[in-house]
């Protein structure tokens, strides 16, 4: 049986339920808030060490270190390395590096085994064999009762006992491209880096397929000595081939060790760290030594003395003094700051953040005698840079921190 109701009965309901649906709503905008919207609770920080390492130059310092082979090169020779643990991938900051997909040092433990000590067919009389897919290397390798290395086994033979970044040392020897049976690794492998290898490692891209790409290791001739580092990653489909794509194979049990994916962290965190700490660390970088014990400016005082200043408004940006960090880009994080030394006068800084919240500097600024107040701003939808500014909208008061390739950082003034 219908009921008719009253209007001021309908009325009553009508305004309940928008109440709910509002209500609802701003629930689950609340729940699915953007993973880039700045946390407002602080990320305390407690950096494990005071000296911050220095930032990696712009072009390679180290000289091309040359290590010759230790013994004859044979037919068949293989290499045992020993048991132990090793930090697998790179420095973050360092030039060349892909954060995305390689590791900030993170130490890995590897049983023994044993691994060819030049390409397959590991004959020096012979040129290494390459044009062909993972499944053939992978056939060749189980034709000699062996495998194909995976990539961190590769990597630990690349790198040697004292952890080189290149197989030749420190810095990468150029004349092993043309003569790559004269150049060894620490546990004297030979031509390693000289050209890329497969490796028997997969790794997901995530793309939402499930298909995976294989890891290649080693570098192509006539490129940039970084690519010659011992953790250079490449992706590839297995079915590739290569005029110089090769492999060698490894013997033992695989080691099941794996690189893992960097997380996915917010753009911007707010950091919570102790001002005396940070002086300290700042004693430790030329550029800023000189700006003596260190004090941040105050929220929400300061930002609205920038803002007034100016007439531009926040424009949808955040405004803050604290200390952030910021994650431009997967497997990249950073410590970014602006405060006021003894001095007089005012600074932004930023740092890679290391394992064990250790630091690199990765980029200075300097306001001589200017007392400020700097304020940092940033949108969470623009993921590759944030302001500074001490007049909100004022030229030539004001600038970008800006995450460029390879992972350098540059503090501008505009």
């Amino acid at each position: 049986m219908a009921v008719r109701m009253k209007r001021y009965d309908m009325d009553r309901m009508c305004l309940g339920a928008i109440a709910l649906w509002l209500l609802v709503l701003g629930s689950c905008k609340s729940k699915g808030a953007s993973s880039d919207s700045p946390q407002e609770q602080s990320t305390e920080i407690r950096p494990s060490s005071t000296v911050v390492l220095s930032a990696a130059p712009e072009q390679s310092e180290a000289a091309g270190t040359h290590r010759p082979v230790n013994k004859k090169l044979e037919v068949g020779q293989k290499v045992d390395i020993p048991s132990g643990a090793f930090l697998s991938g790179s420095t973050p900051g360092d030039r060349g590096r892909d954060a995305s997909l390689e590791p900030a040092l993170v130490k890995v433990e590897l049983g023994a085994y044993s691994i060819d000590r030049l390409p397959y067919p590991n004959d020096p009389s012979m040129e290494p064999r390459t044009g062909v897919t993972r499944r053939e290397a992978e056939q060749l390798c189980a034709e000699r009762k062996q495998r194909l290395c995976t990539e961190l086994e590769w990597e630990r033979a690349c790198k040697g006992p004292e952890e080189n970044a290149y197989s030749t040392g420190q810095g990468w020897d150029g004349a092993c491209e043309k003569q790559p049976q004269a150049c060894a690794s620490g546990f004297d492998v030979v031509g390693m880096g000289t050209i890329r290898e497969w490796t028997s490692s997969d790794w997901d891209v995530g793309d939402g397929e499930s298909k995976t790409s294989a890891v290649l290791r080693g570098g192509r001739k006539g490129v940039a000595d970084t690519e010659h580092r011992c953790a250079r990653r490449e992706l590839a489909d297995a079915q590739a081939q290569g005029m110089d794509l090769g492999f060698r194979c490894c013997g033992g049990a695989a080691n099941a060790a794996r690189v893992s994916k960097p997380p996915t962290l917010p753009t911007f965190r707010r950091a919570k760290l102790d001002a005396s700490q940070v002086a300290s660390m700042l004693r430790t970088v030329p550029q800023l030594a000189d700006l003596g014990e260190v004090k941040f400016f105050q929220e929400p005082d300061d930002v609205n003395r920038v803002v007034a200043r100016g007439d531009a408004g926040r424009q949808g940006n955040t405004l803050t003094t604290s200390p952030l960090l910021w994650s431009p880009a997967l497997g990249e994080e950073l410590l970014v700051m602006a405060g006021l030394g003894a001095s007089g006068s005012s600074f932004i800084a930023a740092f890679h953040r290391l394992p064990d919240d250790r630091y690199r500097i990765a980029s200075t600024f300097v306001l001589k005698n200017d007392p400020g107040p700097i304020v940092l701003g940033f949108n969470g939808w623009v993921k590759n840079r944030l302001t500074w500014s001490s007049c909100w909208g004022c030229i030539g008061e004001e600038g970008l921190i800006v995450h460029r390739d390879q992972g350098r950082i540059v503090i501008e003034q505009r």
